[in-house]
C-alpha cells in the first residue's frame, strides 16, 4: 500500500478479512470475496452499498484450490490491473512457501530417519533397511563409512547420488565405497572405517573431528578415522575427577594453549617457547603455574595425561556450546 494508492484486503479461503489496511476490518466477513469463492472467479463491485466497497475481488488459486481472495478498493477500471498484480505476488509468497515447507519435511523425514539409524546400534528393522534403500540409497545390510565434512557442497560434488545429511552442524555422506577422488578434492573430510553399525561410523568421525580441532592439526585435507585411535578419548570412557576438573576449568582460557602445544612438542620447552613466541623462562613460569593451579605437573608424562584428558573435555563443552 506505500505503493499503490489504494487499500488492499486479503480474505482467507471463507471469505474473512484476515489483513487489510484499515485494521478495523479485520475479521469481518467479506460479501464480495465470499462470492468470488463460490464463483471460482474475479467479483467486480461498482457501487459502494452498506456491506459493501467497491473495487475488485480476485480468487487466488493454487494447485486448483482456492486459498484465499485479493481484494482492493476504487473504481473497478482502476484498480482492476493492480488486483492482477497483488494476486500474482501472493501465489509467488504461497509457491515459495510451499517449496520451503516441502524442503523441511524432506529435512524432517531425513532428521528422524538418522536418529532412528543411530537408535538401532547396528540392528537395523527390515522397514527402516527399506527406507534407507529406497529413499537414500543406502544399503544397511552392508558396511558403510560415513565421510564428515564443514561445506554440504564438497561432499554433493563428490557423492552426487548420495543424501547428503546434516549432524551436529556438519555435512555426513554414509557411502558403500570412497570415491578416489576425494584426495584431489578442495576442502577438509574425515573418513570413517567401514562398519554395519552406523552409529559407530558417525561417533568415529565426530571424535576425529574433536581431537584434530583440540590439536590444533585440522586443515584441508583427508583425515582417516583409523590413523587417530585416542579420538575414541572424546566419549570419555574414564570417569572425570569432579575436583581437577573444576581447577581446570578455572584455569582453561588462559592455559590451554601452552598445555597443549607443549603437549604436541613432547614437553620440548626450547620447541614450545619458540612456536609461542615467548622466552622460554615465561614457559616456565606458565607451566609451574598449570602445576599450581591445577595439581597436576605436566612434566610427568601421567599427570600430562590427566590433564590432557579433562582440557579435551572442557573443550568439548565449549565447542559444542558454540556450535
Amino acid at each position: 500500500m506505500a505503493d499503490i494508492p489504494y487499500n488492499i484486503n486479503i480474505m482467507n479461503e471463507f471469505g474473512v478479512i484476515i489483513a487489510s489496511g484499515e485494521k478495523a476490518r479485520l475479521g469481518e466477513r467479506h460479501r464480495a470475496a465470499e462470492r468470488a469463492i463460490q464463483q471460482k472467479r474475479m467479483v467486480e463491485v461498482v457501487h459502494d452499498t452498506s456491506l459493501e466497497k467497491k473495487g475488485t475481488n480476485e480468487p487466488i488459486i493454487f494447485n486448483d484450490e482456492i486459498i484465499g481472495v485479493v481484494g482492493i478498493s476504487g473504481e473497478p477500471a482502476e484498480v482492476r490491473p493492480f488486483t492482477k498484480l497483488i494476486k500474482s505476488i501472493a501465489l509467488l509468497l504461497v509457491e515459495e512457501l510451499n517449496e520451503f515447507s516441502k524442503k523441511e519435511r524432506k529435512n524432517n523425514r531425513k532428521n528422524e530417519f538418522l536418529r532412528n539409524v543411530l537408535l538401532a546400534n547396528g540392528r537395523y528393522s527390515e522397514e527402516l533397511q527399506k527406507e534407507a534403500l529406497e529413499d537414500y540409497r543406502l544399503n544397511l545390510k552392508l558396511e558403510n563409512s560415513c565421510i564428515m565434512a564443514e561445506s554440504k557442497r564438497d561432499l554433493s560434488e563428490s557423492y552426487p547420488l548420495q543424501e547428503v545429511f546434516d549432524w551436529q552442524g556438519k555435512a555426513i555422506v554414509l557411502v558403500e565405497k570412497l570415491n578416489a577422488g576425494l584426495r584431489q578434492k578442495p576442502g577438509s573430510f574425515i573418513v570413517s572405517s567401514p562398519k554395519i553399525a552406523i552409529d559407530q561410523t558417525i561417533r568415529a568421525v565426530g571424535n576425529t573431528y574433536l581431537f584434530l580441532n583440540f590439536f590444533g592439526l585440522y586443515e584441508q585435507k583427508v583425515f582417516y578415522t583409523k590413523d587417530y585411535y585416542f579420538a575414541g578419548l572424546f566419549d570419555f570412557p574414564l570417569e572425570l575427577d569432579s575436583e581437577l576438573l573444576k581447577r581446570v576449568e578455572n584455569c582453561y582460557d588462559e592455559y590451554y594453549a601452552t598445555l597443549i602445544l607443549f603437549a604436541k612438542n613432547n614437553t620440548n620447552a626450547n620447541l614450545t617457547s619458540s612456536q609461542l613466541h615467548i622466552h622460554r623462562n615465561t614457559l616456565g613460569y606458565r607451566i609451574q603455574k598449570i602445576t599450581e593451579l591445577t595439581g597436576c605437573n605436566p612434566h610427568v608424562w601421567y599427570e600430562l595425561c590427566q590433564l590432557i584428558y579433562h582440557f579435551a573435555y572442557c573443550f568439548k563443552m565449549r565447542f559444542e556450546a558454540h556450535g
